[in-house]
């Protein structure tokens, strides 16, 4: 039961960075045009890589395009896109939080589409760990700001990571999944690039050191590494998988806290505590 567990962590340490290098990166340009170029750029670096390499079989077939496109337009363009250009219109708090719904909506879309029976253990742990999660974020409650448009994006955000997730879970693919992200990512960002204009965050402010290596971080270590390994504990298990999206906030905290300077209350503590013992429980129960 335990053979996930490097993945999920891995993905979840590297996950939680998202919210941190976003912060350093829009010091140099908007948010959703930074996500427009981290995708895009993305399927233009590796694209090349898997083509000389010859290992795998790079372009789609058939109905594959049409899963590609499906699957690219909920995770990449409306799922990271809405999270992007949320950060315009809400504070970090409020993100944290609605990303913590994100594994409930998951194993709710699981157990609606994909007849997946819940566990009693894998529910009374989801409630702990989304528990601590509100407990750890309600001393930045008070000074949030949040505004109809930011509520409406997340809710977005959330949405579409779920269906996405209970989507990919369904497919039969004949092509890599280190393929198919690439494509899905490449084409999502396309999909997304006229909506900078849309949501006025087409500005590119500084190119310098800073801007580079953010969008270093986001392409190398985010829409490849981290997506990869979503994938992979996607397709292994949805509702297990969506059970690490709980660490994310937990570390987001320690990399705020390390390179932010922000600090860290008694209750973003307990909450910590109340994530990983939840987590834990819902681990144990049987796959």
């Amino acid at each position: 039961m335990y053979k996930n567990i490097l993945p999920g962590l891995l993905f979840a340490v590297l996950w939680a960075s998202g919210s941190v290098v976003v912060k350093f990166g829009i010091l140099s340009a908007d948010a959703l045009l930074l996500a427009c170029i981290r995708f895009i750029c993305t399927g233009l670096i590796f694209a090349p890589l898997l083509l000389l390499q010859r290992k795998y079989r790079f372009w789609p077939k058939g109905t594959e395009w049409k899963n590609i496109l499906v699957y690219g337009l909920l995770n990449t363009t409306l799922t990271l896109g809405s999270f992007f250009a949320a950060q315009k219109f809400v504070s970090a708090g409020i993100g944290m939080l609605f990303l913590a719904v994100a594994p409930l909506i998951i194993a709710l879309f699981s157990a609606l589409f994909l007849n997946r029976r819940l566990t009693g253990m894998e529910v009374t742990g989801m409630l702990i760990a989304f528990s601590g999660l509100v407990l750890a974020s309600a001393t930045g409650m008070a000074d949030a700001h949040i505004s109809v448009l930011g509520i409406i994006l997340l809710l977005l955000y959330i949405t579409s990571y779920a269906i996405s997730s209970i989507y990919f879970s369904t497919l039969k693919l004949s092509m890599s999944n280190i393929v198919f992200n690439v494509w899905q990512v490449f084409i999502g960002g396309i999909i997304l690039l006229p909506f900078c204009w849309v949501f006025s965050q087409a500005n590119i402010k500084h190119v310098d050191a800073n801007l580079f290596l953010s969008l270093a971080w986001m392409i190398v270590v985010l829409s490849f590494i981290a997506n990869q390994l979503w994938l992979y504990l996607v397709k292994t298990d949805p509702v297990k998988a969506a059970g690490w999206l709980y660490l994310t906030p937990v570390f987001g905290y320690l990399y705020s806290y390390l390179l932010l300077g922000e600090k860290i209350t008694i209750y973003a503590i307990a909450g910590t505590a109340m994530v990983i013992g939840g987590l834990v429980l819902s681990k144990r129960s049987k796959t």
